[in-house]
């Protein structure tokens, strides 16, 4: 497998907020649209049939002042999940993997790495906020996403 390029990877890629900013190399960081807590128990078995995700409730940022563009999620410690603003379309021989931003690490964000291999309907990432807390801005790059093909 081989990691596609920052051209071939804008093929794949739409509701990018900043290019410029966004994408590298071999990579683009993803934008948090939303985050959202747990609420309702999922469910997993061996065969599929009676899975069920987790129900999820939305947090609602807040403006610092009234004339802000964007708000802050202040988060405490425990489980949430992170909906990108961008969305994902992979072809029949791609595969993605899509990790914590290291800035968001960096803030004490904990969580694991995603392999993705066929289209979602919207790209998330569950993560766990430590003890003391953390501060996430609406449109923080909080993960990044390579992809993958043979």
């Amino acid at each position: 497998m081989q990691m596609l390029s920052s051209d071939q990877i804008i093929d794949h890629i739409s509701n990018i907020i900043h290019e410029e900013t966004q994408l590298h190399r071999r990579s683009i960081d993803l934008t948090v649209a939303d985050i959202k807590r747990p609420a309702k128990v999922g469910a997993l078995d061996f065969g599929g049939s009676e899975f069920k995700p987790m129900g999820t409730e939305t947090i609602e940022a807040v403006k610092q002042n009234s004339d802000d563009d964007y708000g802050w999620w202040r988060l405490q410690a425990g489980m949430y999940q992170a909906e990108f603003n961008e969305s994902l379309s992979l072809g029949d021989d791609t595969v993605a993997l899509l990790s914590l931003h290291a800035h968001a690490s960096a803030a004490g964000i904990v969580s694991s790495a995603r392999i993705i291999n066929d289209n979602e309907q919207s790209l998330n990432l569950n993560f766990q906020v430590p003890k003391c807390g953390c501060n996430v801005k609406e449109n923080a790059r909080f993960a990044t996403l390579v992809l993958l093909q043979p």
